[in-house]
């Protein structure tokens, strides 16, 4: 067992009972009515088990003396509780991770820790049942109250819900004591340098990550933990669960319909007579003003599913795609009435939508339709919102939007991390993310090819995990859990290989058409029902910096679930990631000797950022990252809807977010920072889009929406650096729906020598109120020679700004006036004055502008903060001028 000094000397403080404990208060829980829920997210404590002495049944039979306990954050992990009590330093700084003990070395008693609640509860109601529920804990556990252990079998597996009656242990008075002794993953495996380490995590039924891979560092606990959510919910003697919701939308629909034809809803749930007698009463279901009921006599434990007849929908408000429509949602109330009370009930949102697919006859990818329209995927890879599952609903919204913002369509939750929470859906709900779902399982660990860093032989990882019946139970209860989300679009196995043939089997043959019918199931990312590989590769990917022609010119898989690129993150976030004699030995030339650079799996530029000037300091380094990361993106996601349904169908990148402080693919760094590849994307992906084509030097327009767009106005315009527009041309066009079209070939004129720009103008005369598309490309006449861009003559914009504070809120506009002169990549950002640190997150209706001479922009801004507004500073930095901070 090996140990760093500060971890002894802070076990040490706490061993002697020196540690700073927090006051305990009394901590009374209210108890819902049916339908609602208690959060039990306060008044933990924690302790390593071997220092206890004691079992659960004797632990909980009296109150708690809290010395040698630290306070405990549930909904975590042990290790966010050790941050959190400062027993070791954050471990996305630096390479502070290599500073605490990691479980493979340690043992898993290290990590395996008591988590005790005392709370008090006032009188019940006659007829109440008290549940207690436990959303998610990480591994195993064994779980007790007032001296009794209230699991018959110990718990396993990190996606599996638990609920107790506790109703018979709940003391009348006083207080009551719950303990959970939490266990590891029982192979947690070796971090050694393998994707998923050594493998051996994925013999668990648990997120396979946590070992380290390609993009991250290990979790030294592998979270172990009660990761998610308790809580305290009541019903009568009936109980309903898993409501279910399907809605059908006939024939072809359009987004602008002023009046759509009828769609109807399909509901059901299951009901359940908890008690030994029976028991009658109505079943009732309210949506959109109509009622729908069912008489029911219960035998004595019955559980069953019950259906409502089908709810014929007049004019619906259909839920469509970001980019596509709106995104209305309905809401549905499900509760169980008898004798002129409410026993349970059941609230939820759903929306009216029905998604299709099949695959392209031309090209071999999968097509999805909404609503029968045929709709262009384009979308990201996402990780999970925290490597250490310091999860929030905040946090959840600020990213979902951030993908919507980036006018992407698709979020792929990637299959080596978890199945994300109720509350991800619900924002890819309201922001119109479909979501591209993985179960757990990945490649790298299950046997997709030969690893000499595995342990065992690929024939024995094709059976991964151990228990194939929990991970059947566990996929059966996370799809009840998220099945009625409108933006769930399909199920898909595991990342880049098949899980065990068995499991594959009975997820296709039984899970899935019982549980889920009207989804897709693939068995895995690039399988053959999903995409079609000519290429003889994993069928995904690659995943470095590329030449802009290259998005144009290679032809890639019809759709490709993951491909990405580079995404250094802004100054600030790097000072925050590494100390400044580091950040000094940033890479030269796409090459770093430095430990920390390559502990934060740092990809490389390659020559792309030479191609801009001498890279001097690491100022210089994330300025020319950014435009460069601008410029990656846009190509990316414009070359690949360069070749609409002929070539392609959708692509996901690889990836959008990071969960931690990595220095590769990433929109939005982990402290929810953009930077310039979030703006590049949303450039590339405007569904209504002029863009300039580097290998056929035409100029064209996208578009991906679903209507046909009537006459139109499009501009080109070329300026030598020093603003002068040297050519332009006007051309009217019509777009159809779902179409690209190449219009005119680009004219260089002679006397360019070096870098230029090109401004793209596109002007809709229907809706007039639509503003103009403008899209602008840094060129040059010197093949991947930038550094013109170094020399552009300083120029001041005129800048104002507005702010609004509603609360915690402030919403704002920032306005920009160029000059005489170009303007170039204007990075807004905000900080506190008083302390110089960052606002975050901050949602910029655009960032890093470019004007052209006279060119005028608005920007709108949207972000939290509890500070008074004379301390917010908006600044803008500039290539063409010093830093500048704008009035409000």
């Amino acid at each position: 067992m090996k140990h760093n000094s500060l971890s002894l000397l802070c076990w040490f403080i706490l061993l002697c009972g020196l540690y700073p404990l927090a006051a305990q208060e009394k901590n009374i829980l209210s108890i819902p009515n049916p339908g609602e829920k208690t959060l039990v997210n306060s008044g933990w404590f924690a302790r390593r088990a071997n220092e206890i002495k004691t079992d659960g049944n004797t632990l909980t039979s009296s109150s708690l003396e809290t010395s040698g306990w630290m306070p405990a954050r549930v909904p975590g992990t042990v290790l966010t509780t050790l941050l959190e009590n400062n027993l070791y330093p954050a471990p996305e700084f630096g390479m502070n991770n290599n500073l605490i003990p990691d479980i493979y070395e340690t043992g898993n008693d290290f990590y395996t820790y008591w988590f005790v609640c005392q709370f008090e509860t006032p009188r019940l109601p006659e007829g109440c049942t008290v549940w207690l529920n436990f959303r998610g804990v990480n591994y195993k556990a064994e779980f007790f109250m007032n001296g009794k252990r209230l699991n018959n079998t110990t718990h396993e597996g990190m996606f599996l819900r638990k609920s107790f009656d506790i109703t018979g242990q709940l003391r009348k008075d006083g207080t009551n004591m719950l303990a959970v002794l939490v266990y590891p993953p029982t192979h947690p495996g070796n971090p050694n340098g393998g994707q998923g380490g050594d493998g051996q995590i994925a013999r668990n039924n648990t997120m396979q990550y946590t070992p380290g891979w390609d993009w991250i560092q290990p979790v030294r606990d592998r979270n172990t933990g009660i990761w998610d959510e308790v809580s305290i919910t009541t019903t009568g003697e009936v109980r309903l669960q898993s409501p279910y919701v399907v809605t059908k939308v006939p024939g072809v629909r359009s987004p602008e319909q002023k009046k759509q034809g009828d769609a109807f809803v399909k509901t059901s749930v299951e009901v359940e007579n908890i008690t030994g007698v029976i028991r009658k009463g109505v079943l009732i279901c309210e949506t959109n003003g109509a009622r729908l009921t069912k008489q029911l006599t219960l035998s004595p434990y019955e559980k069953r599913e019950v259906a409502f007849d089908p709810l014929k929908i007049s004019n619906p408000r259909l839920w469509w795609p970001n980019g596509i429509g709106e995104q209305p949602l309905y809401d549905m109330h499900i509760y169980f009435e008898s004798d002129n009370r409410v026993s349970d009930s059941q609230q939820f949102r759903y929306g009216i939508r029905e998604i299709t697919t099949d695959k392209s006859p031309d090209n071999g990818g999968r097509r999805f339709f909404v609503n029968g329209q045929k709709i262009y995927m384009t979308g990201g890879n996402y990780i999970a919102s925290d490597w250490l599952l310091r999860l929030s609903p905040e946090r959840y919204r600020d990213e979902v939007r951030f993908h919507a913002e980036m006018n992407l369509r698709m979020i792929r939750v990637w299959g080596g991390a978890l199945l994300e929470r109720p509350e991800f859906y619900n924002a890819c709900d309201e922001y119109g993310i479909l979501v591209f779902q993985d179960l757990w399982g990945s490649g790298d660990c299950n046997g997709a090819w030969e690893d000499p860093t595995k342990l065992d032989s690929r024939e024995r990882r094709w059976e991964y995990p151990d228990n194939h019946d929990l991970f059947i139970t566990s996929v059966a209860d996370q799809v009840k859990m998220i099945r009625n989300h409108p933006s769930l679009c399909f199920w898909c196995g595991a990342n880049e290989w098949p899980l065990a043939k068995d499991i594959d089997k009975k997820l296709k043959e039984e899970i899935f058409p019982r549980l889920d019918p009207e989804r897709l199931f693939v068995s895995y990312s690039t399988d053959s029902l999903f995409t079609r590989n000519l290429l003889g590769d994993n069928g995904d990917g690659p995943y470095g910096i590329q030449e802009p022609e290259w998005f144009f010119t290679f032809r890639s898989h019809p759709f490709n679930p993951e491909s990405g690129s580079v995404g250094s993150p802004e100054i600030e976030s790097m000072r925050e990631m590494m100390a400044e004699h580091d950040l000094a030995d940033f890479p030269r030339n796409s090459f770093t000797r430095n430990a920390t650079w390559r502990y934060h799996r740092d990809l490389g530029y390659r020559d792309h950022l030479e191609r801009y000037g001498e890279v001097i300091d690491i100022e210089t380094y994330c300025k020319y990252a950014q435009v460069v990361n601008y410029d990656q993106y846009r190509s990316f996601m414009e070359g690949w809807a360069s070749h609409l349904w002929d070539w392609y169908t959708g692509i996901l990148i690889w990836k959008t977010q990071n969960p931690w402080t990595s220095l590769r693919g990433q929109m939005y760094d982990w402290y929810l920072d953009v930077n310039a590849s979030l703006y590049g994307t949303r450039k590339g992906c405007e569904s209504l889009h002029p863009f300039y084509n580097p290998a056929t030097r035409k100029v064209g327009i996208i578009n991906t929406t679903v209507i046909d767009q009537p006459e139109m106005l499009l501009t080109a315009a070329i300026y030598n650096p020093e603003g002068k527009q040297l050519w332009s041309k006007d051309i009217k066009v019509l777009s159809q729906a779902n179409s690209v079209q190449e219009l005119f070939d680009l004219s260089v004129p002679s006397e360019l020598q070096g870098v230029y720009f090109l401004k793209l103008s596109l002007n809709r005369s229907q809706p007039a109120d639509q503003p103009e598309t403008v899209n602008i490309y840094w060129l040059t006449t010197v093949p991947k020679d930038y550094t013109g861009l170094s020399r552009l003559p300083e120029s001041k914009p005129e800048v104002k700004a507005t702010l609004t504070r509603e609360g915690s809120r402030y919403s704002g506009k920032v306005s920009f006036k160029a000059g005489d002169r170009i303007s170039f990549f204007n990075r807004i950002k905000i900080f506190d004055k008083e302390t110089g640190k960052r606002i975050l997150p901050v949602h910029y209706s655009d960032n890093y502008i470019t004007l052209m001479p006279g060119d005028k922009q608005e920007v709108t801004i949207d972000f939290s903060s509890d500070l008074p507004k004379e301390r917010i500073d908006i600044v803008i930095d500039s290539w063409t001028t010093h830093r500048m901070t704008v009035l409000f």
